[in-house]
C-alpha cells in the first residue's frame, strides 16, 4: 500500500515468513525541503507479526501515520 500523508510518501508492506506469519513494515520518504536539503528515508523494520497480510499492512499504515505525526509535532 502506497500513499502520501502530509509531507511524506509511505510504502507499507507485509513480509511473509516461513512460520506463516506476515510481518508489518513501513518505508517513509520525505522529499527535500528548506529544513532538509536531501531526500530522507526512514525504515520501520519488522513491526509485528500477523496471521493475515491485510492486518500486517494495516498495522504498518497506522504506525507510519503516528510516526509522521510525532516527527512533525
Amino acid at each position: 500500500m502506497r500513499f502520501d500523508y502530509r509531507t511524506f510518501h509511505i510504502d507499507c508492506t507485509a513480509r511473509h515468513d516461513d512460520d506463516g506469519s506476515y510481518y508489518a513494515h513501513a518505508r517513509i520518504t520525505r522529499a527535500p525541503d528548506e529544513a532538509a536539503p536531501h531526500v530522507e528515508v526512514f525504515e520501520s523494520g519488522d513491526l509485528d507479526g500477523f496471521a493475515s497480510e491485510w492486518d500486517a499492512v494495516h498495522c504498518a499504515r497506522a504506525w507510519a501515520i503516528e510516526w509522521c505525526d510525532e516527527v512533525l509535532a
